[in-house]
């Protein structure tokens, strides 16, 4: 049992560490120009620029279907009551459709095909406390798949780093993370387009797979993305962790239920013909926690454990074709580490070094205040869910 002072000790400590690592530093990219503002959607500001004007250009419309953006009431809802029954657009948010009713379209990557497979992905990255995370999956020789906001990137770029230096899978995640239906063709461009860029500049690749936030896409968005060179990867367990108390409704019980039960699915035979594609989020260190928490018993449970890109065979993740990624025998063999020749290597590595040497700051002006909010207030309010995953050993003797 853990003593009052001990716990106290072990509380201070994780506080500390939290507040450490979302100090805002000096980026060495400019996110001032070229870009929308973090966080915002992008305005005419930037669709007047000749390089926006240039990418919306390069789309042959003829090809997007003519589907409206979809409403919302002033609550934040959805309006479908007036929303065929039928789902013409393929809207995911109204009956979880992944098979586009529009032609030449490609459908959602939504499950695993290999059977007994958890598809391990995690929303929202990099976030500036995933440190003990990502060295808790590096301990466990385990990559998955990424999907990074753009606005993260541009406030944390040394985070964004490790992700491909550490072997994960990266895709884009938009850049303001907004319900894409809901935006014009304009906005769905920038937000796609923006993410991928940031992801180019600071980390030395170009994702083809992309996830809309909330899962939220039709065939519109689908069509646009696809232009885009980016491939719509859903999912078919939702763990709903960032629901998760005190930034959510929910308490930690309700998400441990559903664990409980995706553990059950593995041993049942529920994945028997085909795995599994998961949601889950490097959000904070509640839900990084609860990923820790239930990662060995969905090991055992499942066969393979893998990132989407190798459970999908796709061996060239990256626009950047030197960059090679293991099939899924290639990876459940042990082989787990993608392979880079000079030119996309010496890219990231170029990033990579100059984000270090940059000179840490305790000005904001390179982050914006919903991204500070959102990391060190939200995340310290995590702390005590982070705990035990947190505490150092030596404490718990």
């Amino acid at each position: 049992m853990f003593s009052k002072v001990t716990l106290a000790v072990s509380c201070a400590l994780v506080a500390s560490t939290v507040a450490q690592e979302c100090v805002p530093y000096a980026s060495p990219y400019n996110f001032q120009t070229g870009y929308p503002t973090v966080w915002k959607k992008a305005d005419q500001t930037t669709f007047s620029t000749p390089e926006f004007q240039s990418v919306y250009n390069s789309i042959d419309w003829t090809k997007v279907p003519n589907i409206q953006p979809k409403k919302m009431d002033a609550s934040g809802a959805f309006i479908s009551s007036d929303y065929p029954a039928s789902d013409p657009d393929c809207w995911w948010t109204y009956k979880n459709c992944v098979t586009p009713k529009a032609p030449n379209i490609q459908p959602d990557i939504a499950s695993c095909p290999e059977p007994e497979t958890w598809g391990l992905t995690y929303d929202d990255g990099p976030n500036c406390t995933h440190t003990q995370f990502y060295d808790f999956l590096k301990a466990n020789n385990q990559k998955a798949t990424m999907f990074f906001i753009g606005s993260n990137v541009a406030d944390w770029p040394k985070e964004a780093q490790r992700g491909l230096t550490d072997g994960h899978h990266i895709c884009v995640h938009t850049w303001s993370h907004p319900y894409m239906t809901t935006l014009t063709n304009q906005e769905v461009v920038a937000e796609l387009y923006y993410t991928t860029k940031a992801i180019k500049t600071v980390v030395g690749i170009t994702p083809t797979c992309w996830r809309p936030p909330y899962g939220d896409v039709d065939d519109r968005v689908r069509a646009i993305a696809q232009q885009l060179k980016l491939t719509n990867i859903i999912w078919n367990l939702d763990s709903d962790d960032w629901q998760m108390a005190p930034a959510g409704n929910l308490p930690p019980s309700a998400i441990d239920q559903l664990f409980e039960g995706f553990v059950n699915m593995g041993k049942n035979g529920t994945f028997a013909r085909s795995g599994a594609i998961t949601l889950e989020h490097e959000l904070n260190n509640g839900t990084m926690s609860m990923a820790e928490k239930w990662y060995p018993q969905i090991k055992q449970a499942f066969k393979h454990v893998v990132p989407v890109a190798s459970c999908m065979n796709i061996t060239t993740p990256y626009l950047e074709t030197n960059y090679t990624y293991p099939d899924f025998a290639q990876y459940i063999a042990g082989d787990t580490n993608g392979n880079t020749s000079s030119n996309t290597s010496s890219t990231a590595q170029s990033s990579a070094q100059h984000a270090q040497s940059s000179t840490t700051s305790a000005s904001a002006s390179n982050v914006s205040e919903a991204s500070t909010k959102s990391a060190a207030v939200d995340n310290v309010a995590h702390i005590s869910l982070a705990l035990f995953a947190l505490i150092p050993a030596a404490l718990l003797l």
